[in-house]
């Protein structure tokens, strides 16, 4: 089973975006809204800072974006902002230069994390190839998905733990409340893996 990172991500910049679907991903970015700062992969780092060796490294959003066209970049920081401030989520497309042929389009996506006050206090994005077959309809809903199915195998294995305790407490009442949520929790995950399980033609 999965273990849930989201608490250990949000306390340990960098690190959120180990968990994003890789398919049409290109590059991924980080920020923290505390200092300002992004920390972005490899990919990002060569298509948004246009030096690949800046991977990895907290950098100032005026470094962080110097890759791009200056409209390009006052619109994604502008998108990073709002949605820091409107509790909404990073959604734009990008024209990135290409020193080989025409720009390219990429689809940037990305959410703010928030404290229990509703302060943000880190972001984290993808940048996904628009031209990859399929690009288009992979946006915010597969991370929930994601993170939905990450969720229920966590509830399984706390369960088997509290399972495990109320066996050696002797309650049988407890034993069987317990057993019909470990049911429940069964059925939810075998129904997740039914639906991504690809379909035969």
């Amino acid at each position: 089973m999965k273990h849930r990172r989201n608490d250990a991500r949000r306390s340990d910049i960098p690190g959120f975006v180990e968990t994003l679907p890789p398919s049409g991903v290109v590059g991924s970015w980080e920020w923290d809204p505390a200092t300002g700062c992004f920390i972005l992969d490899e990919g990002a780092a060569e298509l948004m800072a246009g030096d690949v060796r800046l991977a990895g490294r907290p950098l100032r959003s005026e470094r962080a974006t110097a890759g791009l066209d200056a409209p390009e970049a006052r619109r994604f920081l502008g998108e990073v902002r709002q949605a820091a401030e409107q509790e909404e989520d990073v959604a734009l497309d990008l024209w990135v230069a290409s020193p080989t042929g025409p720009a390219r389009r990429l689809l940037c996506r990305g959410r703010i994390h928030r404290d229990a006050r509703h302060q943000p206090v880190c972001g984290e994005g993808t940048l996904i190839d628009a031209d990859d077959a399929g690009a288009e309809t992979r946006t915010l809903l597969e991370l929930e998905r994601a993170a939905a199915s990450e969720a229920i195998d966590e509830a399984a294995e706390l369960l088997i733990a509290a399972r495990q305790a109320i066996d050696a407490s002797g309650s049988r009442r407890l034993r069987q409340l317990v057993d019909v949520l470990l049911l429940e929790v069964a059925r939810e995950i075998a129904s997740r893996s039914v639906e991504t399980q690809p379909h035969s033609h």
